[in-house]
This record gives C-alpha cells, sequence and structure tokens, in this order.
C-alpha cells in the first residue's frame, strides 16, 4: 500500500514569530532532501526552544514515520494536533496528523488504535471537502477486517480509487485485488458463495495473483457446486461448470505453490467435475501424506473406482473402512467396486456389513439385487 504523508502547509508568519527563518528553512530542507534523521535532530532542537510551534512538531511525527519508527508518531503529533486546535484549528495538517497516526498503528499492526485516527481524518476531510487519500479508507476497512468487524469493512473495502497516473493506476491495480480477497473472504465467511466467487474472480485477474485468492476462489467455487446438488438421470449436472472452473483455478495456483494442500484442491475438483483420471493422481499424493485420514483414502477411492480401476479401489477403500468403520460412503462404493468387478459375494459382505451397522434402506435394496446377480434366494 502507498501512503502519502504530504509535509505541513503551517503559515510560516506562525514560524516566523516564534522561530528564526534560517533555522526552520535548514530543517525544511533536510526533510526535503530525505535527509531524515538531521531533519528530526532539527526540529528537535527547535520544539526544545518553543514547545508552541505546532509545525515542528508535526514534522517530528513525519521525520518518525519516513524513519519507519511509528511507535514514536503519536506523541509528536497529538502535540501539533492540540497546538493547532488553538492556532489554526481548520488547517489540513490537523486531518494530516490524524492520518498520519492511523496509519502508523496500522503498520504496526495494531488494528484496534489504527481505527479512531483513521476515522478522525476521513471525517474532516469530508466535512472540510479535501480529497481523501485511497490509502486511509483501505487501512481502515482492513483493519475492520483483521478485528472481524465484517459490517464496517466491506463498504469501505469496496470504495475503488481512480487516478490517472499510470504508476498508481498499477499500484491501485494490486490495492484493488487485495480489497477484493479481503471482501470475498468476508462473503466466503458468510457462506454467501455467489459474492464470494465475483470478488475473488476479480483478486485473481491481476498479472500474478496470490496464492491466497486463487485457493479461496477455488473453495468457493467448489462449495457452490455442491449446494447446486448432484443432476437426476439425464440432466445436466447444475454445478458443472462450477467444479471446472475450480479445477482450472487450482491448476493455477500450482503454478504458484505446488504443495499437498493444493494437490487436494485439484483432486476434489476433477473428482466434483467427474474427470476422474485427472483426480486421482492427486488425491493418491493427498492420501499418502495423510495416511490416518479417512476422508483423504475415500476420495482417492471413488477417482479410482469411478475411473475404472478397481483394484486400487478395493484397496483404498479398504483402506478407508479400516479407519472409519461407520464410514457409509466408503460402504457403498466399497460395495459398488466389488458388484461392478461381478465379486458379488464380497459386495454381499460389504453390503451387510454396512446395513447392520446403518440400518440404511439403500444398504437393503442393495443386498436384494446382488443376491438376485449372485443366484441366491
Amino acid at each position: 500500500m502507498r501512503f502519502r504523508i504530504l509535509p505541513t502547509v503551517l503559515a510560516l508568519l506562525l514560524v516566523a514569530i516564534s522561530v528564526r527563518a534560517s533555522d526552520w528553512d535548514r530543517s525544511v530542507a533536510l526533510y526535503q532532501k530525505g535527509e531524515y534523521r538531521a531533519a528530526l535532530a532539527e526540529f528537535q532542537d527547535i520544539v526544545i526552544e518553543r514547545p508552541d510551534v505546532a509545525g515542528a512538531w508535526y514534522y517530528i511525527g513525519l521525520c518518525e514515520f519516513k524513519l519507519k519508527h511509528y511507535e514514536r508518531v503519536e506523541l509528536p503529533m497529538m502535540h501539533a494536533i492540540d497546538l493547532l486546535g488553538v492556532q489554526t484549528p481548520d488547517s489540513p495538517d490537523v486531518g494530516g496528523a490524524w492520518y498520519t497516526i492511523g496509519i502508523s498503528e496500522y503498520l504496526l499492526g495494531k488494528y484496534d488504535r489504527a481505527i479512531e485516527p483513521l476515522k478522525r481524518y476521513l471525517e474532516l476531510a469530508t466535512k472540510n471537502g479535501r480529497e481523501i487519500d485511497a490509502s486511509a479508507r483501505t487501512a481502515l476497512g482492513r483493519s475492520y477486517f483483521f478485528l472481524d468487524k465484517y459490517d464496517e469493512a466491506a463498504p469501505l473495502l469496496s470504495t475503488t480509487a481512480r487516478d490517472g497516473d499510470s504508476a498508481r493506476q498499477a499500484d491501485q491495480l494490486k490495492e484493488r485485488a487485495t480489497n477484493n480477497y479481503y471482501l470475498g473472504a468476508i462473503y466466503f465467511k458468510r457462506e454467501d458463495d455467489d459474492r464470494a466467487i465475483t470478488e475473488l474472480r476479480e483478486a485473481t485477474r491481476v498479472s500474478t495473483p496470490d496464492a491466497a485468492s486463487l485457493e479461496l476462489l477455488a473453495e468457493s467455487l467448489m462449495r457452490k457446486a455442491r449446494k447446486l446438488g448432484t443432476a437426476a438421470a439425464g440432466k445436466p449436472d447444475p454445478g458443472a461448470g462450477y467444479w471446472t472452473e475450480a479445477a482450472d483455478t487450482g491448476e493455477k495456483l500450482r503454478t504458484i505453490r505446488d504443495d499437498i494442500k493444493t494437490e487436494g484442491i485439484c483432486g476434489r475438483a476433477y473428482l466434483g467435475a467427474r474427470q476422474f483420471d485427472k483426480a486421482a493422481a492427486p488425491l493418491e499424493k493427498v492420501a499418502r501424506a495423510n495416511p490416518d485420514n479417512a476422508q483423504a483414502w475415500l476420495y482417492y477411492g471413488i477417482a479410482l473406482s469411478r475411473g475404472g480401476q478397481l483394484r486400487k479401489a478395493m484397496e483404498a477403500l479398504e483402506i478407508t473402512i479400516q479407519l472409519a468403520p461407520d464410514s457409509l460412503p466408503a460402504f457403498a462404493e466399497l460395495g459398488y467396486v466389488y458388484e461392478s468387478d461381478k465379486q458379488y459375494q464380497q459386495a454381499l459382505r460389504i453390503y451387510e456389513k454396512a446395513f447392520s451397522a446403518t440400518n440404511d434402506p439403500s444398504m437393503k435394496e442393495r443386498i436384494d439385487r446382488v443376491k438376485v446377480l449372485a443366484g441366491q434366494p
């Protein structure tokens, strides 16, 4: 995030009657040349001589900010605010001081302390009809986000600033993408996947999307697809497009973060998209990396089963049942695999075991069907 800290615009007449002009000019010149340590020492000398010079306190705060001494910004800026309140209460430097305090607290990660000064800055700028620096609104919105105050965060993060300067436009695209991610995260937490997907798609349109945005987009797409459910026989799958987009998003994620978590996203997305051959390899990596995770073995077993790799599917699903003896989906899939392989006695064993454990009517139907296929009464 780029912060535009503006130097004081206090009337020099105020300075002239309290400080020698040469001292003031030398101090300001050092600041403008970027020699912040030297400028800080000069302004500190000024306030020792004349502690009522608001501009010197203001510049001390700016120097501390430029030196990244963020924890030292508030004290001199509050001195400046108090003095300006008496001397020139309408000065834009009052708002500038609140801005600098708020941004400093934000950069320190003290989001609860950043909120009030940033609000004061926004209120003063709005009241006086002055241009609002977009970074203040963004920092305030993100502070609310990090404090889980999503209702307050969302409208601030939704505001897009525009600037004619191309360099700033590039920065703004990155900031906008980051804000889109935070908005997407808010909607994802609320399980509002339509809005989450919209924001996260925007977050990933930049040339180099970040891993967090891609990961959350894939998860939101898959959850949306699951909510839509499965299609009736002969009908198109209502979630097919979301599953496919999730798989494509997972592949983009893999180009920048190739790890087990990414493999899990790709595998689950391909499984939902019914691209079983593509699902099996990443899901195998996840299962073998998590040998005690029954869900991982189940997903891998289903991918193998539906992809026609029946022998491997039996092994994976048997492991699933060992890890989760009450898993009805695992029993159902393993029975289906044995039935597909025409091992009817094995299928019957699995279905009867599942029915005994769950009393599920669908298992009774499968038992009756397999008995007929096995030639049993």
